[in-house]
């Protein structure tokens, strides 16, 4: 047992520093400037923001969006689901503040059996004028030639969609510094690395973008609002289909102070998610991060101290490369951050391996309920 171990701590040593080598990689390319040579010809493009509610720093979030290096035709169009939301009145402030830029500002009800932010997005779409089509949410932030590296890749046709992994940065408190945490491990060292590699895990709807006609040929947006991760659900269908995914730049997010019950939401909406379209993958993804605690229960049980002494050493090294992490997704390093890496990995082996007694999950004000396989039954309006 204690040359397995060893075996095993080889193996995941080296995946935490491959981890942690893609990730630099990629947020360096992400924040350097991408030559106007290696842009390919400019093609219009709609930008659909789907909003709902003020996210932390909304202004300087579209802003970014608004301030493109892009030499091709760019159209900006801001879907809500109420008259009401807080985020209305700056957006439509919008205009004085960039006079050049194609804005265009819906405000529609949600549409029934669909998640609210496919809903936004469905009417997004409907009012675009272009071939291209990029979504982004309102609490990313973006570097000036993004739209310019999230387009190139859409040339050849052998691709399906780019799509982005998302730096969170900010908070003080234990709840948003593991919300970030969260989000970051999630997508920027698991899902980045594993969708560059070509392995089916979907895509992140942070920021995505597609080819219109493609969109249409996969039955539209609607097909994939039945779920909560749509995003999963519809690059689960691209890898079917045999369409290269390309992992684009990174967003970035930044945030202030977020509620616990947002980090408990998140991860039963992904573990959902991973149960519903990659069922057979999980149990994989449950074993990478759980090995080290596996091992540590199984010397307590054998009262093995040598087995003991080892899975506390890859304790301490899996806590390193989660302090790594930090610094790599642009942030600093908290006193709080030290619980967060085992923390982080023990939770969400517990969401993902055991099904929930409750099928209610909400996010961004919806309340939605869901069948055992996570498909939407009901949605409602959460109080304000």
């Amino acid at each position: 047992m204690f040359y397995l171990a060893l075996v095993l701590g080889g193996i995941f040593g080296l995946y935490w520093a491959a981890q942690l080598v893609f990730a630099w990689c990629h947020v360096r390319w992400t924040y350097t400037p991408l030559p106007a040579a290696k842009r390919g010809t400019p093609r219009s493009v709609s930008v659909i923001h789907p909003i709902k509610d003020l996210d932390f720093e909304l202004e300087k979030n579209l802003d970014s969006w608004l301030s493109q290096d892009y030499a091709g035709l760019v159209e900006h169009i801001f879907s809500f689901q109420e008259a009401a939301d807080p985020a209305l009145p700056l957006v439509r402030a919008l205009p004085d503040r960039h006079p050049a830029a194609s804005i265009q500002i819906l405000v529609n009800p949600l549409l029934p059996g669909l998640n609210g932010k496919i809903s936004n997005m469905v009417h997004g779409l409907a009012a675009a004028r272009h071939e291209i089509i990029v979504f982004g949410d309102s609490d990313t932030r973006v570097q000036p030639d993004f739209l310019a590296k999230m387009v190139r890749p859409l040339a050849d046709k052998g691709v399906g969609v780019t799509t982005c992994g998302q730096l969170n940065m900010g908070g003080r408190d234990f709840w948003t510094r593991f919300f970030t945490y969260l989000q970051n491990c999630e997508t920027d060292f698991y899902w980045a690395l594993f969708a560059w590699l070509g392995l089916n895990v979907g895509i992140t709807g942070a920021a995505f973008a597609m080819r219109r006609a493609l969109i249409e040929d996969l039955g539209g947006l609607q097909r994939f609002g039945g779920s909560l991760l749509e995003d999963t659900f519809l690059g689960n269908l691209l890898y079917r289909k045999n369409r290269r995914i390309i992992v684009g730049p990174f967003v970035e997010c930044h945030v202030d102070r977020l509620e616990k019950d947002k980090s408990f939401n998140y991860l039963k909406r992904v573990a959902v998610g991973i149960r519903r379209h990659i069922p057979l993958e999980r149990v994989g993804y449950a074993f990478l991060l759980s090995w080290y605690w596996i091992l540590f229960l199984a010397a307590l049980i054998l009262r093995d101290y040598a087995l003991l002494g080892l899975s506390l050493g890859f304790m301490v090294c899996r806590t390193a490369a989660g302090l790594l992490q930090r610094l790599v997704t642009k942030n600093r390093i908290l006193a709080v951050d030290l619980v967060m890496p085992l923390w982080f990995d023990l939770l969400m082996t517990i969401y993902l391996l055991f099904p929930f007694r409750s099928h209610q999950v909400s996010w961004r004000g919806v309340n939605y309920r869901l069948s055992g396989d996570g498909t939407i039954e009901e949605v409602s309006r959460a109080p304000r």
